[in-house]
């Protein structure tokens, strides 16, 4: 049964399932679906088609729902959708798509975690596990990858794509695409996401491979010219194939290296210390 404070605002045709908890002058409107087990803390605003999972906390005053900030549409028919265990903080904002349908929906996947002060734009799309510090700025149709994190204040331009288990440090601001599994600083590529890659349990040989992949992305000057020089020296693993995929899919460009190029370094091989 849910637990709903007097002072909440609640719209009839929203649904809840068991055990969800509404704080004090928090408004729902419209047709929200909460799942099992969610808790909305004071003050937070939810409206429109918008559905959660299971054992989500949202809040206080998280604005979840709203229409996008778009000067050409207003939202109606559309939608956000937040997996499980997906936590939202104090003034975070998720705004629903411009185009209705479910298959157009603004979505967070399970245990994403949208830190103070974060905007999540419309169309946006964030896999499991995503972080968020606060003050992150995601403009209209991002893409971000599974196990991503950006640092606070960092603003990502809208239909930019983010590959997985990347990490973005504090206010970084850039219009281009990062491939999967790369540490970004200064605006460019600073190298490859070391800790992040060893504590997802990947092995030795694809991290190598993966470090390789960047050196070559660092020691040449165009991109068509990194990709040969990845298919010819470095192991084709299937992290390796993941960044090549991704670079060849990529609408808005790859990001550039923040590192001086062949650094005394000869082709095909790899310093440790350069990518740790």
């Amino acid at each position: 049964m849910a637990e709903i404070h007097p002072t909440a605002i609640i719209d009839r045709r929203a649904e809840f399932g068991d055990d969800v908890s509404v704080g004090a002058y928090a408004i729902i409107k419209g047709p929200v679906v909460l799942g099992r087990g969610t808790v909305v803390f004071e003050h937070s605003i939810i409206e429109g088609n918008t559905t959660t999972g299971e054992h989500c906390k949202l809040g206080p005053a998280a604005y979840i729902g709203l229409p996008p900030q778009h000067l050409k549409h207003d939202g109606a028919g559309t939608s956000v959708i937040l997996g499980n265990h997906v936590t939202v903080r104090e003034t975070a904002q998720i705004h629903r798509s411009i185009t209705p349908g479910l298959e157009h929906a603004t979505r967070l996947g399970d245990r994403c975690f949208v830190m103070a002060g974060a905007h999540v734009g419309h169309d946006c799309v964030l896999g499991e596990d995503v972080i968020l510090a606060n003050a992150v700025l995601l403009g209209g149709h991002c893409n971000i990858g599974n196990k991503v994190f950006l640092g606070g204040g960092a603003t990502i331009h809208q239909f930019c794509s983010i590959g997985r288990l990347s990490i973005i440090g504090g206010n970084e601001c850039f219009t281009h695409d990062v491939p999967p599994f790369a540490a970004v600083r200064y605006r460019g590529l600073k190298g490859y996401n070391a800790i992040g890659c060893k504590r997802s349990g990947m092995s030795r040989e694809s991290i190598h491979a993966v470090r390789g992949a960047y050196y070559c992305l660092h020691a040449n000057r165009t991109m068509p010219a990194a990709v040969a020089a990845i298919r010819e020296t470095v192991e084709l693993v299937p992290e390796v194939q993941e960044i090549l995929k991704f670079i060849a899919s990529s609408k808005r460009g790859i990001l550039t290296s923040g590192r001086p190029r062949n650094s005394g370094q000869e082709t095909g091989t790899v310093r440790d210390d350069v990518f740790d």
